[in-house]
């Protein structure tokens, strides 16, 4: 009976913190099981890159500071979901997403590792996860994303992604991650 109020409560607090935060919007094309082909609009990230920082240690706190108020206009940001990661084989980057509200009036960066962009519109391939990611879990399920667009007749045209929804406190089965890919009809 214990386990069952606590889970009551952290889903309770989970979708109350959720609802507090603007969730990037798209639209599912088609959906089987944890995979989804997605049509995303255009929309803003505010991107980390540091030569020096190649495994992102920096990134989450220096993109945290932007939306605090530590950029020109000193405005404070809402958080977003997700927080992308971008894997190649040298480095990694991360975004937050931008709040629909400043539309193409984004707030430029005090911190020179962060720069504004647009990300297009397009198709994207997604799989679905929970509990913690890590390396050996994400390219268990990239190669599975990777073998479905196939099937499904789409080759991919970006490097994978990485999407987390949740802030760090929320238990491992209750966690929302993500891969995507870009992609077109082969």
């Amino acid at each position: 009976m214990g386990i069952i109020i606590v889970k009551l409560l952290i889903d309770f607090e989970w979708s109350d913190s959720m609802s507090k935060s603007e969730t990037l919007d798209y639209d599912v094309l088609i959906k089987e099981d944890e995979f989804e082909i997605r049509k995303y609009l255009d929309f803003f990230i505010v991107e980390y890159e540091n030569e020096n920082d190649p495994d992102i240690m920096n990134g989450f706190g220096s993109l945290f500071k932007y939306i605090s108020s530590d950029n020109k206009e000193n405005e404070k940001i809402s958080m977003t979901t997700p927080v992308i990661q971008e894997v190649t084989k040298e480095k990694k980057k991360m975004a937050f997403v931008v709040p629909g509200k400043f539309g193409e009036n984004i707030p430029e960066p005090n911190n020179k590792n962060l720069k504004v962009k647009k990300f297009d519109e397009g198709l994207f391939g997604a799989i679905q996860y929970s509990g913690f990611s890590n390396k050996s879990k994400e390219l268990k399920m990239k190669k599975k994303l990777e073998d479905w667009i196939l099937e499904k007749g789409y080759i991919s045209q970006s490097n994978y992604m990485l999407a987390f929804y949740n802030a760090p406190f929320v238990p491992p089965m209750l966690r929302r991650n993500e891969i995507w890919v870009r992609i077109i009809k082969a």
